[in-house]
């Protein structure tokens, strides 16, 4: 069976299941069991399917079909332009929270050195997304969950930006220093 055929099914298979966007979840699922990104999957569209993938397949739109996000299937998620890996230990980050980032850095401008404490840190994307757009940006990344903070680390070193965002195990403002300019939540 060739990409395109395999796409289709899969997608007919997503859409019987009564399972959203359908035709972006097939795509999000058969990229990652190839390892492709988009223009591979578009660009190979005629080739077959490699037959060592079929149940690999089967049992990432099996778990889809059961619920459980392809966010989690995959382990990445996209947010405010960037790459980030999630797992069940964090919540999906979704796409309106990007408002609460243009937010953040519409009131930081206003600072030279800001200091940002993001609370409920999970996954990180609030706080990487603000230390990738504020070179001067000094961020408090809290979150009660260890799990999450892990998760958070592995985002800060994969963006680059663990030097400049502290991570703190805690329940919400409990940990913060006195001096902070922005809270995110």
């Amino acid at each position: 069976m060739i990409l395109k055929d395999c796409l289709n099914q899969a997608c007919r298979i997503l859409i019987k299941n009564n399972i959203d966007e359908a035709s972006l979840e097939s795509e999000v699922l058969l990229r990652h069991v190839l390892y492709y990104d988009r223009v591979q999957l578009y660009q190979n569209m005629e080739q077959e399917f490699p037959t060592d993938k079929l149940k690999t397949l089967e049992s990432v739109i099996n778990r889809r079909i059961k619920g459980e996000p392809s966010a989690y299937i995959t382990n990445h998620k996209e947010f405010y332009g960037l790459d980030f890996y999630v797992n069940s230990a964090v919540l999906i980050p979704r796409p309106e929270t990007e408002h609460l980032v243009e937010r953040a850095l519409s009131l930081a401008s206003g600072y030279k050195y800001p200091v940002i404490a993001d609370i409920g840190t999970g996954s990180g994307v609030i706080a990487i997304s603000l230390a990738v757009n504020i070179p001067s940006v000094k961020i408090i990344a809290v979150d009660i969950s260890f799990e999450a903070l892990k998760t958070a680390d592995i985002n800060c070193h994969r963006h680059n930006v663990n030097n400049r965002i502290t991570l703190l195990c805690g329940n919400l403002l409990e940990p913060l220093p006195k001096k902070t300019d922005i809270i995110a939540a």
